[in-house]
């Protein structure tokens, strides 16, 4: 299980979907969500290839039911 982090912008490779404040999990990159998507990045986390991606809330519940990302506050 990989530690999960409160969405910071930093974290992202600069002009990436992630940066500039997108649901990379969803492959957002636009202003308009894709389905399922729950709009803003609330996490940041390393993928299994160690790439930080960004994560809405949606992401988020998904990622920790799975055990691939450690809930928010825990862990990190």
């Amino acid at each position: 299980m990989r530690d999960s982090y409160p969405y910071d912008p930093e974290l992202h490779e600069a002009g990436s979907p992630a940066a500039r404040g997108y649901c990379s999990y969803h492959d957002r990159d636009s202003v308009e969500p894709r389905d399922g998507c729950a709009g803003e990045p609330t996490v940041s986390f390393m993928d299994a290839s160690d790439q930080w991606q960004s994560g809405c809330s949606t992401a988020l519940e998904e990622l920790v039911e799975r055990g691939e990302i450690a809930p928010l506050g825990q862990g990190a």
